[in-house]
């Protein structure tokens, strides 16, 4: 069924109706727009989006059952890799609610991603400014003086 090639293999991988086994089997496709499409599809196993988070931390983000899967587990950030959530802390599209939670509960390289942004709210500066973590407390600090 899959392998028949990119454009049908695409079409399975955003089927509303694609069942976890060929989701799985779509998602170690060498076809980069492929996986990128399972990472999309909300019938996804959450173990496979977790999996494909770091290739593509925006389209985890941005999976419909991303807020489900986070009322199912709030930890669910927590176990993500640094550098997977420090690329969704980047992105334009980023809920405030996810800078909020970074701000307040991030580790010191998360807290300094909520920092560097340029749209960062003041309160978020000031929480991370009087946090424990040195380098995103200086950060935000700097920020905080300076107004940028």
């Amino acid at each position: 069924m899959m392998g028949l090639g990119r454009e049908v293999d695409r079409k399975l991988a955003c089927h509303p109706h694609a069942t976890q086994d060929m989701l799985r089997t779509l998602a170690g496709s060498p076809d980069r727009g492929t996986r990128r499409l399972v990472a999309l599809n909300p019938e996804a196993p959450k173990d496979l989006l977790l999996a494909l988070a770091p290739a593509f931390p925006g389209e985890f983000l941005l999976n419909p059952c991303f807020d489900l899967l986070l009322l199912e587990d709030p930890n669910l950030l927590q176990g993500l890799p640094a550098s997977v959530l420090k690329n969704i802390l980047k992105r334009a599209d980023c809920p405030r609610s996810l800078l909020r939670w970074a701000a307040f509960c991030g580790s010191g390289p998360i807290r300094a991603a909520v920092a560097g942004r340029q749209d960062v709210p003041v309160e978020l500066l000031q929480v991370i400014a009087a946090g424990p973590y040195v380098k995103a407390a200086e950060l935000a600090a700097s920020r905080l003086m300076t107004g940028t």
